[in-house]
């Protein structure tokens, strides 16, 4: 991912090639639909300014998880083939002249839309999802003005507008994530870990740890944000380490963490008062400083 990165940073936007797709979901196997744009000179260029600066802006990436988060400078790495991206583009690289938009009705609806930028050979996919100015005007609802020579002009406008900024690019074997939602509703990734969730509670080594689960799943609920933790503590699975259950007691006693045991069968007993504490440790995001032995709840941790 490293050297994939390295070429999306070096990549020639000023000297490539800029395609316009729009995408629209699909209930078929292909999970998409795809209509080439095609794009006058000036956008064009605007289009290869704009993603140069987005690129030179980021300068790290980290691995793409259910938790992991961007800063203004970072993007998230993760595998395409894990995500709907091969399916969209395998639409994408179709022969353009084939797949040629002919009306605006079929940019109407989209859900987003991709810039693939090609240069000697190798190819970055931009990716953007629709926003709210991925629209034409509301000629049925509205009168669409101009201020001009001092007075105010009724215009017909069906104009679209691109926001300067992408969600995630693929180049080779990579997909860099700039704009984690995004990513995510573009490539209904967030289904993912909603889906990991229900099947965590179907695991005997998961459900097992528990008396009764009823008041992990209320306090998780339909929370996007315990639905990604669930899908990480699913992923690590240190709840299935052997001695997990009779070490989470030591500890559990010597911290006085407050997590409640049955005995007669080493269970834990979860209430809505400890559940968030009995998830923190299922993440392994209890943590203690070695500086100042405090102990913390962290949002996220990358072992070194």
């Amino acid at each position: 991912m490293t050297a994939d990165f390295q070429s999306l940073k070096s990549f020639d936007f000023a000297n490539s090639t800029p395609h316009l797709w729009v995408f629209k979901d699909s209930s078929s196997a292909t999970r998409f639909r795809t209509f080439y744009v095609q794009t006058e000179d000036g956008l064009n260029t605007q289009l290869k300014d704009f993603i140069a600066t987005e690129i030179e802006r980021i300068t790290e990436h980290t691995p793409y998880t259910y938790i992991s988060q961007t800063n203004e400078n970072s993007c998230l790495s993760i595998d395409p083939t894990s995500t709907d991206f091969p399916q969209l583009k395998a639409l994408v690289d179709r022969l353009e002249s084939e797949h040629r938009i002919t009306d605006t009705k079929d940019l109407k609806g989209a859900k987003g839309y991709v810039v693939k930028f090609t240069s000697n050979g190798t190819t970055v996919y931009a990716v953007k999802r629709s926003t709210s100015t991925w629209k034409t005007s509301y000629p049925k609802k509205y009168i669409n003005m101009i201020f001009s020579n001092g007075e105010l002009s009724g215009v017909e406008d069906n104009s679209f507008s691109i926001e300067k900024n992408f969600d995630f690019y693929v180049i080779n074997n990579t997909v860099f994530v700039a704009n984690k939602r995004g990513f995510e509703s573009a490539m209904q990734h967030r289904a993912a870990y909603a889906q990991a969730f229900t099947l965590l509670q179907q695991t005997p080594a998961f459900s097992g740890l528990f008396s009764d689960i009823t008041p992990i799943i209320e306090y998780v609920g339909t929370n996007s944000i315990q639905l990604r933790r669930m899908a990480v503590i699913e992923k690590k699975g240190i709840y299935s380490r052997p001695n997990f259950i009779p070490t989470l007691q030591r500890v559990n006693t010597t911290r006085n963490w407050g997590i409640n045991f049955d005995l007669s069968n080493n269970t834990i007993i979860p209430c809505e008062t400890t559940a968030s504490t009995i998830i923190n440790v299922l993440l392994d995001h209890r943590l203690m400083s070695e500086i100042t032995d405090n102990i913390y709840d962290v949002p996220d941790a990358t072992q070194v």
